[in-house]
């Protein structure tokens, strides 16, 4: 095959790929515009989630009618002349290709003006060239119109996500740029329903009240300014009275520009460590203001990521701030009451701990075990144990050895601190965690049951609140919880009823259990269908484990404990818990004698 150049339009059809992936991707690149012109108000309009359908009108200066025309050329900007000048860049754009991009995959109508003018340009832009331009009267400053994305690349239309995960990317840009300018007046306007209208403000807490729940605004506070060493940090952050189950709430800003950066994420985390429990997230606002010079805003083609020259003073300084803030905050708070906030407005469950299993009878049959003798406990014994210090690690290489440990294993000797069940067996002692057994037993029978699950009708549905977001989100996967037993209703714009859960979830917290799976869609929002439904439900059905089962604390009969044991020796993948924590653990017989000075 002979190398041939590649046609002008369409080579820029494909470089645009680079910097347009989605309709949030445009929507980015033109309100960057918008606020390097000097915008005071800005009004974004999105239908489809964007696919269809952009609008972003601005009072910003707005450009010339020689200055609109070749706008739209690749390599035109008005923030540098040379590459020098890279280095102390503050604009937003500066690469020269977005708007040039834009028009290569979709048609663009441009409607701008400049103070000084009495009368505006109106472009129309498609397959990147101008079709026509006329004068047109409007005010100052400028409007671009996106139709149709991707009508001219089908290949790249065709993985456009799903409306709802679309503007969920849109919506999630507009928030960012609002926080970072609460002196900007933002509207957001989604298929002729405004959603925000943020006025201007004079503080980012006024600005977080406008845009998020009441259980997040009233758990911010403002972080105690760092400003050491070229590194500033601001913003606000919740304190341990918020939690939720995904990374989403966390902005980025450096240099005023939003980012994307996992290890400031985890100096975020590091902040909060023995703050907030293993599995939860805070929410917040971090801005960083470092020097030009030691930070590279053109590594990434969407600049979503950045690369500095000293991250590890970066981080620190993040770490630092974040639990400076906790601390004093946490100090104040020891002064009054202190009441836990969740992300939304929950019902108040009654907790009873009944043990629960999956049950494999009719609807109307009893949920409780059959009281039985345990069988054979080696089989509890993972392929190896732990050893206390250094001692040979326990396993079973073949079936003799297997053999013998069956016929010499002993019995269930005790429970201690109503959580591990203490096991006699010829190596050693064996713990079980009740948990953590009882988890993987329920998510083994999960698999195999879910098909004829039993359901209970509320007699009076729970109501739970969400913002509107998170309400459209949940909408759906209504079909994913039914098919665990969970039925859901909208009642409301910020309101969903719960009206039937499984048995053996009655009078346990479901909200929890939908809180988590709410982070969870979220983190895997863009992933391709089928595994997101793989993945999704795996998650639920390890969640619903953890929340029937028997907890650590709760008190066991004779009877439960030996039903326990019982089922967990039939169980496949026995030696860990869905979330991957070891059922059970063999203190060796050496250890022990070697403690007690019996054996050097």
């Amino acid at each position: 095959m002979k190398i041939h150049v590649l046609n002008p339009q369409e080579a820029q059809k494909i470089a645009a790929g680079e910097v347009v992936e989605r309709p949030a991707n445009i929507i980015k690149e033109l309100l960057e515009n918008s606020l390097d012109a000097g915008a005071t108000h800005i009004t974004l309009t999105v239908k489809d989630g964007g696919k269809t359908f952009i609008q972003i009108i601005d009072n910003g200066s707005g450009m010339s009618p020689d200055d609109a025309l070749i706008c739209c050329h690749r390599h035109t900007t008005s923030k540098i002349d040379s590459v020098d000048q890279l280095e102390s860049i503050t604009t937003f754009g500066f690469r020269g290709e977005a708007l040039a991009s834009i028009c290569s995959i979709a048609k663009v109508t441009l409607t701008t003006k400049t103070a000084n003018s009495l009368e505006g340009t109106q472009l129309f832009i498609e397959h990147t060239k101008v079709q026509t331009n006329r004068v047109v009267a409007c005010q100052t400053g400028t409007t671009i119109t996106i139709d149709d994305i991707f009508y001219n690349v089908p290949a790249r239309k065709k993985f456009l996500k799903s409306t709802q995960t679309e503007w969920n990317h849109c919506l999630t840009l507009f928030k960012a740029f609002a926080l970072e300018r609460p002196d900007v007046h933002f509207s957001l306007k989604h298929d002729d329903a405004l959603i925000y209208h943020c006025p201007p403000v004079s503080t980012l807490q006024e600005r977080i009240t406008q845009l998020f729940e009441a259980p997040l605004t009233t758990a911010v506070i403002p972080l105690i300014t760092y400003n050491q060493d070229d590194v500033t940090v601001t913003g606000a952050i919740t304190t341990q009275q918020y939690a939720r189950y995904d990374r989403g709430g966390i902005f980025f800003f450096v240099n005023h520009r939003w980012i994307k950066n996992y290890q400031l994420m985890q100096a975020v985390t590091k902040g909060y460590l023995n703050i907030l429990p293993s599995g939860r997230y805070p929410a917040g606002v971090i801005s960083l203001t470092v020097n030009p010079k030691t930070v590279d805003i053109n590594v990434h083609p969407k600049k979503e990521e950045v690369q500095f020259l000293h991250p590890k003073k970066v981080q620190d300084a993040i770490t630092h701030t974040v639990k400076t803030s906790l601390e004093q905050n946490l100090s104040q708070q020891l002064k009054r009451p202190v009441t836990f906030a969740t992300t939304t407005e929950h019902f108040t469950p009654t907790f009873e701990k009944p043990f629960f299993i999956m049950p494999e009878v009719a609807h109307n049959q009893s949920m409780t075990y059959q009281t039985s003798t345990a069988g054979d406990i080696s089989k509890l014994l993972p392929p190896f144990a732990e050893p206390f210090d250094d001692a040979e690690p326990f396993s079973y290489s073949d079936e003799k050895k297997e053999q013998q440990a069956v016929e010499q294993f002993a019995h269930c000797i005790g429970h201690y601190h109503n959580t591990y069940l203490l096991l006699e067996h010829k190596d050693g002692l064996l713990f079980v965690d009740q948990h953590a057994a009882h988890e993987r037993i329920l998510y083994e029978k999960f698999g195999q049951n879910f098909q004829n699950l039993a359901k209970i009708n509320l007699l009076f549905p729970l109501t739970l609140t969400y913002n509107q977001e998170t309400i459209e989100l949940l909408a759906n996967h209504f079909d994913l919880f039914k098919e665990h037993g969970i039925e859901l209703e909208q009642t409301g714009k910020n309101q969903l009823n719960i009206t039937a859960v499984p048995v053996f979830l009655n009078n346990q917290p479901i909200n929890e259990l939908i809180e988590e799976t709410i982070g969870l869609i979220k983190e895997l929002q863009g992933i391709n269908s089928v595994e997101f439904h793989k993945i999704i439900t795996e998650k639920l059905r390890a969640q619903m484990a953890c929340k029937a089962a028997i907890k650590a604390g709760d008190h066991l009969t004779k009877e439960t404990i030996d039903q326990l044991l019982t089922d967990l020796e039939a169980t496949n993948n026995r030696f860990t818990c869905p979330h991957g924590r070891p059922t059970t653990w063999l203190l060796p017989l050496n250890d022990i004698e070697r403690k007690f000075k019996r054996k050097l």
